[in-house]
């Protein structure tokens, strides 16, 4: 079979592959998440028998470790995904997924390139921009952007942003944290710790058409390379 048989085609297509430090990274991260599931709440030193499964509550917390952050939605879809895998077989839901399961639901759902420092800069631009002539404010009063946190997309309230905040910066404080006004390079920057994109790396994203994924530079198929869409 092309690509390999079970769950090798999608490994194929991790960075890496199996031998790679993002294989590596999933699998600890998962069999962390499996051992404190089973200890959460228990103090015992008895040995405990592993399933090899993980709570689907879990989920993001796993995405987010693996550096992928997926709003509430996604993560509901990935769920349920998960959820009514077998109901059509059995009418019954699954609360408990594997490792397998979970590299097939990163290779599927994660973005193709991830967030930078210009993605946060085009947000603000959209988002805030002169009520007279529609161009993006250079700053923004701190008060507009807690309002449009507050009441666009999934609602991010001033106590969650000020854990948040601590967990960034280390000041709950959101007033010290944020300042008066905000510009969105130093927001990228300073709050959210983003480095620079090379440029050839915005070239790389503008210039992706999924279409040729697997295609060599001299435009030959390459049979090493599987597109995810093939795999259900």
């Amino acid at each position: 079979m092309m690509g390999g048989e079970g769950i090798e085609p999608f490994i194929n297509l991790i960075e890496g592959g199996r031998d790679g430090q993002t294989f590596q990274d999933m699998k600890d991260f998962f069999y962390y998440s499996m051992v404190k599931s089973k200890t959460e709440g228990e103090d015992t030193t008895k040995t405990r028998k592993l399933d090899g499964k993980v709570s689907i509550n879990q989920l993001g917390n796993l995405m987010r470790a693996m550096g992928h952050y997926p709003t509430l939605k996604e993560i509901e879809n990935m769920v349920n995904e998960v959820e009514f895998a077998h109901f059509s077989e059995n009418c019954e839901k699954v609360d408990r997924f594997d490792l397998d399961t979970f590299v097939k639901l990163f290779v599927n759902h994660r973005p193709v390139f991830g967030i930078g420092r210009p993605h946060i800069e085009k947000a603000f631009n959209t988002l805030f921009v002169d009520s007279k002539d529609k161009k993006p404010l250079a700053k923004v009063p701190r008060e507009s952007f807690l309002q449009e946190l507050a009441s666009e997309g999934e609602p991010l309230m001033n106590q969650e942003l000020g854990n948040l905040l601590d967990k960034l910066v280390g000041k709950s404080n959101i007033k010290e944290a944020l300042g008066e006004e905000i510009w969105p390079e130093t927001f990228a920057k300073d709050i959210l710790s983003f480095e620079e994109v090379e440029e050839d790396e915005d070239d790389q994203e503008e210039n992706y058409d999924p279409a040729m994924e697997g295609v060599t530079p001299d435009g030959t198929f390459d049979h090493n390379v599987i597109p995810e869409e093939n795999f259900d």
